[in-house]
């Protein structure tokens, strides 16, 4: 028998993360900035077992494995992983304040995933009268899950 290869991608119903407000505020991130080439992130998997490798170095804890965010740039984006309160902050390290957080379940391929952006836009603007000021992706499948998952799932993330 073949042994199938397994991720590490977490189950998410969708009516837990879609359309929904949360309260950011006081969380903790670990981040390292990646190259991005027109919105493209560069390296992009390869960074996040090295910033893995970074927080357990530094002897940071996770606090969510499952969640790695991503802030995407023309051509310099972010990779963000969130952990508890470190005892000593470095560099890399920022606590966000007064943070509100609207999110979208997006199903689809990534080239779809300005469409959803432009959609996270129209929500942000009817819930909260604003537009985000940062937006983040969650790919909470990989290609190794995805097509026994049904396809592509992204969560959208708007900093309002």
């Amino acid at each position: 028998m073949e042994s199938e290869s397994v991720c590490d991608c977490p189950e998410i119903k969708d009516q837990d993360w879609h359309n929904k407000e949360m309260n950011w505020s006081g969380k903790i991130f670990y981040f390292e900035d990646v190259p991005h080439f027109l919105n493209i992130p560069l390296g992009l998997e390869k960074r996040q077992h090295g910033m893995l490798e970074a927080i357990q170095r530094k002897g940071y804890t996770i606090a969510n494995r499952e969640m790695i965010l991503h802030q995407p740039g023309l051509f310099k984006g972010r990779i963000l992983i969130e952990i508890d309160d470190p005892e000593q902050y470095d560099a890399n390290v920022i606590q966000l304040e007064n943070t509100r957080v609207l999110t979208r379940v997006y199903h689809g391929s990534r080239a779809g995933i300005k469409n959803a952006v432009e959609e996270l836009k129209v929500f942000a603007q009817d819930r909260v009268h604003v537009l985000p000021g940062t937006i983040y992706l969650w790919y909470v499948t990989c290609p190794k899950c995805a097509q026994s998952r049904g396809g592509d799932k992204t969560v959208l993330l708007a900093r309002v």
